[in-house]
């Protein structure tokens, strides 16, 4: 898009445009496009962010000023890659840089303000929606396949304010999901973040599962052995969620193949509150 425009493109046009892209097209921008979440100045992607700065490492991009604001151009040296899309995204991509490229920060905002108001909730400018607040349960949910900007605009659609991580090593090899990013990143937003490693299963326990047997067996020497040497830190977590709306944070999508729903049955048991995995069924809100 930098490319169409034939400009440098501040970060906030470059950003609202990607957003146009997978939201007004018929190509969404493609199948592993970005995914966006409510901050400052409305819909925003904290990966497309981390990619740019990867293209300016890399020399594809260099940082720029555009009026006044910070903003990204091509590198001289580099050939145009436009040619190198489908023609589907290719077309798409045009259409909304020829529809807003000669449009002011202000009426862009205002364009996808209007259009978009669930993204104003975390606005800096004027706010058209409300975070939702859900009831007290004990959520729980894996980012398996997810970007982090698709977890975390779930998470707030959903109404919960609080992230439990419960894996034994909170590092990953896809961006925003490693601790020290998932830390800095929610706190963007307004989310908590506490970490119990001692929650998690060991890896030397995970190693050569191979069948449902397996899994099974291992989550029930996590259910008999482990957590009943792990009483202080289950109770600390029952406090947390019903305290606040929490979830219970791991990496599986599926909740029955992960350690963190015999956490919650726990939990549960100890709370008196519901199970609900966030990926399997909508929450109970409010508006805060």
């Amino acid at each position: 898009m930098v490319e169409l425009a034939g400009r440098p493109v501040t970060h906030l046009e470059l950003t609202k445009w990607a957003f146009l892209l997978a939201h007004e097209t018929p190509s969404h921008g493609g199948a592993s496009f970005y995914d966006f979440l409510p901050y400052k100045y409305g819909p925003f992607s904290f990966a497309l962010f981390h990619e740019a700065d990867d293209l300016v490492r890399n020399g594809y991009l260099r940082d720029t000023k555009a009026d006044g604001r910070e903003a990204w151009a091509r590198a001289a040296e580099v050939d145009a890659r436009v040619g190198n899309m489908p023609g589907g995204l290719r077309a798409d991509a045009a259409r909304v840089v020829e529809r807003f490229v000669s449009r002011t920060s202000e009426q862009l905002i205002d364009y996808v303000y209007d259009a978009f108001p669930w993204y104003t909730s975390n606005s800096s400018i004027r706010k058209l929606s409300k975070r939702p607040l859900a009831k007290c349960a004990v959520y729980t949910v894996g980012y398996e396949q997810w970007s982090v900007d698709q977890l975390l605009n779930t998470l707030m659609r959903r109404g919960i304010v609080r992230v439990i991580d419960v894996r034994r090593n909170p590092v990953a090899r896809r961006y925003g999901f490693h601790k020290s990013t998932l830390t800095r990143l929610t706190s963007r937003i307004a989310l908590e973040y506490v970490h119990f490693p001692e929650l998690g299963i060991p890896s030397e326990l995970r190693q050569d599962l191979q069948s449902d047997d397996d899994y099974a067996s291992l989550f029930d020497e996590y259910t008999t052995s482990l957590l009943p040497r792990r009483q202080d830190a289950v109770a600390e977590v029952s406090h947390l969620v019903s305290d606040k709306p929490s979830v219970l944070l791991c990496m599986e999508a599926d909740p029955a193949m992960c350690h963190r729903t015999r956490l919650a049955a726990v939990v549960s048991s100890q709370t008196g509150l519901p199970v609900q995995d966030i990926r399997g069924a909508e929450c109970e809100l409010t508006l805060s």
